[in-house]
C-alpha cells in the first residue's frame, strides 16, 4: 500500500549535479548560435610612442574591398565584396571605432599584410608634450669685496 523510502543525503547532491550538468550541456549546445551573431573579428588597440596602433584581423578579405571612413572621432572599417546584378554587394565586415579626442584622425595611415589591417593613428601635436627653453639674461659678474 504505502511504500516507505529511506532518506539519503546523497539524493540531493546527485540531483544538484544533474542540474549543473544540464546547465553546462545547454550552454555548450547553444554556443555556436551565440557566437554566430557576435562579430567574427575583434580589433586590438596598442599604445605606441607616437599614438595608437589598431590591428583588425581580416583573413581572406582582399584589401581592395576595404574602405575606411573618419567622421568626427569615429573611424569606420567596412569590407564589401562586389556581388552580381541580382544580389548586389555583400558586406563581409563592418565595425566602427570611437577614438579619443587627443588622436588625430586627419593623419591616419593604414596598411594590410597577411590578413591583418593595421591602422596607425598619431597623437595630435597640440596634445604632445613639448620642451620649453628657459631664457637666462646675461648678468654682469659681481665683484665681492674681501673687507666685509
Amino acid at each position: 500500500m504505502f511504500r516507505m523510502t529511506r532518506f539519503s543525503p546523497y539524493d540531493e547532491l546527485f540531483s544538484f549535479q544533474r542540474d549543473v550538468d544540464r546547465l553546462f550541456n545547454q550552454f555548450w549546445r547553444d554556443l555556436p548560435a551565440r557566437t554566430a551573431a557576435a562579430p567574427a573579428t575583434a580589433f586590438q588597440a596598442t599604445q605606441t610612442d607616437d599614438g595608437w596602433r589598431i590591428d583588425v584581423p581580416m583573413p581572406g578579405i582582399d584589401p581592395q574591398h576595404v574602405t575606411l571612413e573618419a567622421v568626427g572621432n569615429t573611424l569606420s572599417v567596412r569590407a564589401q565584396e562586389p556581388g552580381d546584378a541580382k544580389t548586389g554587394p555583400r558586406v563581409l565586415f563592418e565595425q566602427s571605432i570611437t577614438v579619443p579626442q587627443f588622436l588625430d584622425l586627419e593623419k591616419v595611415s593604414a596598411s594590410h599584410r597577411h590578413g591583418m589591417l593595421q591602422l596607425a593613428i598619431p597623437v595630435k601635436e597640440s596634445v604632445k608634450p613639448r620642451r620649453i627653453q628657459i631664457a637666462v639674461p646675461d648678468e654682469q659678474p659681481q665683484l665681492v669685496g674681501a673687507g666685509r
